[in-house]
């Protein structure tokens, strides 16, 4: 059975916006993984801190993949210099479901001045890897630091997902 050429061409060009779709897809891939390990210092108390940051140059946003000082899924928006990458987290009001579940973790009952952080302030130096970041409450006056060497790493070195 012969196809008209006007089902023809509809299947071509639905064949056509499916490639589209796809391409977009790969571009929106992280393409920068950075492995960061160092410490949270508030109050005169230290504690050993981890971050994974997952980086998407195409819309400048950082995936936080594993850490006990951030709270793990959540996307922030950074901004690229040719010397660092910057980026803000602010926390969601008291109150709501994700404060309360993230509050509640160690590092925060280990210096209860967190209690009232409001905002982390994080900048990675491209030459360098270092990690520096800043803890801030509702005033913007300091609760601490974030200090942490980084590892860059592409999807190549993650390792698979076990299931």
């Amino acid at each position: 059975m012969m196809m008209p050429m006007r089902h023809l061409a509809q299947v071509a060009a639905a064949a056509l916006v499916l490639g589209l779709a796809c391409t977009s897809a790969w571009a929106a891939e992280f393409n920068l993984f950075l492995s960061c390990s160092g410490k949270l210092s508030a109050g005169g108390k230290s504690k050993a801190a981890t971050l994974d940051l997952a980086m998407r140059d195409n819309n400048e946003t950082a995936l936080i993949q594993r850490s006990n000082v951030m709270p793990v899924g959540e996307r922030l928006h950074y901004k690229a210099s040719p010397m660092a990458y910057s980026m803000v987290y602010k926390l969601p009001q008291p109150g709501t479901h994700i404060y309360r579940d993230w509050m509640g973790s160690s590092w925060v009952i280990w210096q209860p001045n967190l209690k009232r952080l409001a905002t982390i302030r994080l900048s990675v130096d491209r030459q360098t890897a270092e990690l520096e970041g800043e803890l801030l409450d509702f005033n913007d006056d300091s609760l601490g630091t974030v200090a942490m060497s980084c590892k860059p790493t592409t999807m190549d070195d993650m390792p698979e997902p076990k299931f």
